[in-house]
């Protein structure tokens, strides 16, 4: 995410790290506007599909225009015994980004035990 967030802060951009807390993962202030970010990663070199939870997916529908997604792509993983670092990777930044114009396709089920049996 430290890539997508210095680029954001160069733009001129107030950054909130929301990732925590809400289906985003930075909220982005600039004069009076704010604008919805969500920073995917991969050690590939590109990107055409990524994975979005339901709520991410529904966040982006409904703020249409005032989201941004943020790729990184090319990330390299050192391992080791302790946490893995990561460096490197290339951004590709869709202010403005419209999730209707990419293809939704369901991945996953929820499966739950039905309480009515």
């Amino acid at each position: 995410m430290g890539i997508a967030e210095d680029w954001l802060c160069l733009q001129g951009y107030k950054l909130n790290n929301t990732a925590a807390t809400m289906p985003y993962d930075f909220e982005a202030k600039k004069g009076g506007d704010l604008l919805y970010v969500e920073v995917k990663g991969t050690t590939s070199d590109t990107a055409d599909a990524i994975v979005m939870t339901h709520g991410e997916v529904a966040l982006h529908q409904r703020e249409k225009g005032r989201t941004a997604l943020m790729i990184v792509t090319g990330i390299r993983l050192k391992k080791d015994d302790k946490q893995p670092e990561a460096s490197g990777g290339t951004l590709e930044a869709l202010i403005g980004w419209d999730i209707d114009k990419w293809l939704l396709e369901p991945t996953a089920f929820r499966v739950s035990r039905s309480h009515l049996v």
